[in-house]
């Protein structure tokens, strides 16, 4: 059956609505009425401005390209990617050639999915892959190319790059020196089936202490990668720092803090711009302490469990389930019972830049068992699939920013909300909603809505979703 697609491109004018800014709108008739949902895609170029923006339902694949004035510069229509390679991981672009690397959900067969824009034709291709005893981590995308991080039993860290012949080819290989089960890359489950053991994290937009909490995380700013490496043995945060450009690895370590009453019982860190923050809790008490990469000492913060907290912006709040089965939120005061429920859980803290200060988040939260909660995906074309109130929702791995999105209205914790000023000093204001607070306040009023994403592109954060009614995609400047 032959596919067919009328594309029209309608440019809006620059309104603001709610203070979001529509950028853009343009009908997509894909002719598919019998299946209305689908998922919906944006990859970025650095270096020209261009967005593609991408439909795929169960079968179909519909592509857009724009330049970086949003004027439609190609499509590309046809056959999505077999059902099994689910799990989207990344992308590389050479001109106007588009390659989505794929997985299936073992991660040990490897196939890409090409949008020609300049041709208008799209095909997939199985690649003949094989890790070996490696194990792959995450993708990090630089330069339009895709880079994939593995990890070896050794704890080696493997560099590697989508080739033009679609292959996984060694770039570079470095040896991180562990002894701690958390600190390695990957850990074995049950059934001995290896699973990354780092999370990557966006620190731009809100992230939930769920994500942060986790004691390694990959975090990339412009051509370095940064992974943090927690260590209760030790005491300290490892941070390895691999440098794109000139493949190289740096190896810093930093001191946890110490009580002022006793030994604090948990740890965490979390890596913001050109700052460490780091963390530590027990009972009695906590410190927030945030460094310069050179370990000199910017700011630190002190609570203590008999004096109320004088840093915070919002209430202690505790979200997820509660004593009350009917209610899923509720509120503390005393700052000993905020101390003792997040030192006998996961520790995290979050920070991003709003503005010229800094929004925060400090808690914890321990693992509650429940029906939902993440899945891999086992239809569409995704990564993994977020039950929450309205169903599932497929969230590539490639995009954490919508990851994080996502996760946001599912977080069960136990935190306050606090603003710093660009010295880290505590900025005394009422507690505001957060950039993915508002884009879920101003979708209340949006109906038929699907293919929902959340993406930066040219360091601009954009909201994007498909009318399924007037069979139109509508983009937001946030």
């Amino acid at each position: 059956m032959k596919i067919f697609i009328a594309l029209i491109l309608g440019v809006l004018s620059f309104t603001n609505i709610h203070a979001q800014e529509e950028v853009f709108s343009f009908l997509q008739d894909d002719q598919t009425t019998f299946n209305r949902k689908k998922d919906g895609f944006s990859f970025s170029n650095n270096l020209t401005g261009e967005l593609a923006i991408v439909f795929i339902d169960r079968e179909h694949v519909f592509a857009n390209l724009f330049d970086k004035d949003f004027n439609l510069e190609g499509t590309v229509t046809g056959y999505a990617q077999k059902e099994k390679f689910s799990n989207l991981l990344g992308y590389k672009i050479n001109n106007r050639k588009y390659v989505l690397l794929s997985s299936n959900s073992s991660m040990k067969k490897f196939t890409v999915q090409i949008l020609e824009f300049d041709t208008g034709n799209t095909f997939m291709q199985e690649l003949d892959i094989d890790l070996g005893k490696e194990k792959f981590l995450e993708t990090i995308h630089y330069k339009n190319d895709l880079f994939i991080i593995t990890a070896t039993k050794k704890n080696e860290l493997v560099l590697r790059k989508l080739s033009e012949s679609l292959n996984f080819e060694e770039i570079k290989r470095f040896t991180i020196n562990v002894e701690k089960r958390n600190e390695r890359f990957f850990f074995f489950d049950l059934l001995g089936k290896a699973t990354s053991n780092i999370v990557k994290v966006d620190n731009r937009v809100p992230n939930t202490l769920e994500q942060t909490a986790k004691d390694n995380k990959l975090y990339q700013i412009k051509n370095k990668v940064y992974v943090t490496i927690e260590s209760d043995k030790e005491l300290l945060t490892t941070l390895h720092i691999v440098d794109l450009e000139s493949l190289t690895l740096t190896t810093k370590t930093y001191p946890y803090p110490k009580g002022e009453i006793g030994d604090f019982k948990v740890f965490n860190s979390f890596l913001l711009e050109d700052k460490i923050i780091q963390l530590g809790c027990s009972y009695n008490e906590m410190k927030l302490v945030i460094k310069n990469l050179d370990n000199s000492i910017v700011k630190t913060h002190y609570l203590e469990k008999d004096v109320p907290i004088a840093i915070k912006n919002s209430p202690i709040i505790q979200q997820g389930p509660t004593t009350l089965g009917f209610k899923s939120r509720r509120e503390m005061e005393e700052t000993s019972k905020y101390l003792k429920k997040i030192s006998s859980g996961k520790l995290g803290v979050t920070a991003y830049r709003n503005g010229d200060t800094y929004s925060f988040t400090i808690g914890g939260y321990k693992l509650v068992s429940s029906g939902g909660g993440m899945m891999m995906s086992g239809g569409g074309f995704g990564a993994t699939s977020i039950q929450t109130g309205g169903g599932a929702v497929f969230v590539p791995a490639y995009n954490p920013t919508f990851v994080s999105y996502n996760n946001s209205s599912s977080t069960k914790s136990t935190y306050f909300n606090t603003t710093f000023d660009e010295d880290f000093n505590y900025v005394e204001k009422e507690a505001e909603a957060n950039i993915f607070e508002r884009i879920k306040e101003f979708k209340k009023d949006i109906k038929y809505e699907t293919a929902e994403d959340v993406f930066f592109h040219q360091d601009d954060l954009f909201f994007g979703y498909y009318n399924t009614k007037e069979k139109k995609y509508h983009l937001y400047k946030m």
